[in-house]
């Protein structure tokens, strides 16, 4: 079973008031759900406290901190299971809905081709896509692989696990558009995962409406500290 913990991060507690009534909104929807957010400090601790050694290096190997956020959102969710949400990202329907008792873990299919979304994820512990994810970071920073490419260490990886993992188990899977992707469950390894379509069956929503004021920015506009414009090697 999914643990009903909802994790996200951001580097302070202290978040706009018009972000606050937005998460209060989201756990009045979904009030069996606990909701914690880990600032810089204490995603540093609990990495610190549990993570496998090997990660641990990896995590304070990265040079940007949303690289370690990657690193720390598979890690929890490996350990307790849950559901992470990035904090730009919004939580609209019932998870209570949307997951099922016998789900394992549910993805679902970015609009880029042969991607999933990571932004939100939704995972029971010991999960073999999340630890084959993790192996795939560590193999890339060992080897020097992506160094420079943040999106490919992090996206890409979990969605090699994904494909590797279907591989394995002689599934015929592939990536399908979201709009059309049939709500499905496949069985790998001694676990399965599940896949829906749209952000969650439009569950989820990428951006809400106020994740400007997360960094103090006018509407509508970048900033030149998004990790997108992050310049120089990640590790």
């Amino acid at each position: 079973m999914i643990l009903k913990t909802i994790y996200q991060t951001w580097s302070t507690q202290n978040l706009p008031k018009k972000l606050r009534k937005l998460h209060d909104k989201m756990r009045s929807n979904n009030p069996e759900f606990e909701h914690i957010i880990y600032t810089d400090e204490q995603m540093n601790d609990y990495m610190n406290a549990n993570a496998d050694k090997e990660i641990l290096d990896a995590y304070w190997r990265m040079n940007h901190i949303v690289a370690k956020a990657d690193l720390w959102r598979y890690t929890i969710l490996l350990n307790t299971g849950g559901v992470y949400l990035d904090i730009d990202s919004e939580i609209t329907g019932s998870l209570n809905k949307l997951i099922h008792p016998k789900d394992k873990a549910i993805i679902t299919p970015e609009i880029h081709k042969n991607l999933f979304i990571q932004w939100g994820l939704i995972f029971e512990e010991n999960h073999i896509i999340l630890d084959k994810t993790l192996n795939n970071i560590l193999s890339d920073v060992k080897s020097g692989q992506n160094k420079n490419n943040h999106h490919a260490l992090t996206v890409g990886n979990y969605a090699k696990a994904i494909f590797d993992l279907a591989k394995d188990s002689d599934i015929n899977f592939e990536w399908v558009s979201p709009e059309v992707q049939e709500d499905l469950t496949y069985n790998i390894s001694d676990s399965t995962f599940r896949i829906v379509g749209s952000d969650y069956k439009n569950n989820f929503s990428f951006k809400h409406k106020y994740n400007h004021l997360l960094r103090k920015r006018p509407k509508g506009t970048e900033v030149d500290t998004h990790w997108s414009r992050f310049e120089g090697p990640i590790f």
